[in-house]
């Protein structure tokens, strides 16, 4: 009897080291979503003991903002008995807070009733940090973009239409929607040139370097306009096309003097050879 105690008591003492060594704050409770325990990480991270935690006191180190809505989240999991997460700030011991999402779950016995609650509460907060970067920079990308004097295209590696400057949605009047759909060619384009630019986009989509086509792009004013659109892609680490970024550039006047001095020529062409008949 002595001897299984023993292991009893070994068993127990290798269990709480492993939970202790999870890279995450660890934590039970009982079925009404009061918490009992805290492993040793929870407890560093926050300053508090286990009986300070204990029963209700965990709530102390949620962040005031993001208390209503993590309580709301947490008694809802306990009512349904369903596992679930949520995010929230929770309080370092040194005052600071941080992003963590808190994953809990639930332990039912052979019934099917729920015994005890069993979670972790893992930091969330660089990924934040950098997802509200990306954010950042991508807004601060549109307003560049939306200030440049061009048409300027997002495009995904099949040439699906991603975003679209102000520019671009002012000089065609059509919506970001609109651009996305299906037979936004047969909109956007001279029916003349619709069924070439399309040939010749998926010709350079599928080279994977940069091209350029010479269109008529319609205007929302319903005329056409000449547009030269330059393609080019954007890769990855590995080499992977991952954006294409497209740039329209207003070439009507240059294809109207081009015109000209064609006709010109012609005429003199012409004049010449009705002088030497005559």
């Amino acid at each position: 009897m002595k001897i299984e105690f023993e292991e009893i008591k070994q068993s127990e003492s290798r269990l709480r080291k492993i939970i202790d060594t999870i890279p995450a704050l660890v934590w039970c409770g009982l079925p009404d979503g009061s918490l009992e325990f805290f492993n040793q990480r929870w407890r560093d991270y926050t300053g508090l003991s286990q009986e300070e935690a204990h029963g209700w006191g965990w709530k102390a180190p949620i962040h005031p903002e993001d208390l209503e809505k993590f309580e709301d989240a947490w008694f809802k999991f306990v009512a349904s008995g369903e596992a679930g997460d949520v995010e929230a700030r929770i309080r370092r011991f040194d005052g600071e807070y941080r992003s963590f999402l808190i994953r809990a779950e639930p332990l039912h016995d052979e019934h099917g009733n729920v015994v005890n609650w069993c979670g972790t509460s893992t930091d969330i907060e660089d990924r934040k940090r950098v997802e509200e970067k990306l954010r950042q920079d991508e807004i601060e990308l549109r307003q560049i973009t939306d200030a440049i004097p061009q048409t300027i295209t997002v495009l995904a590696p099949d040439g699906t239409a991603l975003y679209v400057n102000r520019v671009a949605l002012n000089e065609t009047g059509l919506t970001i929607e609109e651009v996305k759909a299906h037979g936004f060619f047969t909109r956007a384009f001279h029916p003349e040139d619709v069924d070439r630019v399309r040939a010749e986009r998926s010709a350079g989509l599928l080279r994977g370097t940069p091209f350029e086509l010479e269109l008529r792009a319609r205007q929302k004013d319903g005329r056409y306009r000449w547009r030269l659109i330059q393609y080019n892609p954007q890769r990855d680490e590995q080499g992977r096309i991952i954006r294409w970024y497209a740039t329209g550039t207003n070439i009507e006047d240059r294809k109207q003097a081009r015109q000209i001095v064609a006709e010109h020529v012609r005429g003199g062409v012409r004049r010449e050879r009705s002088g030497r008949k005559g």
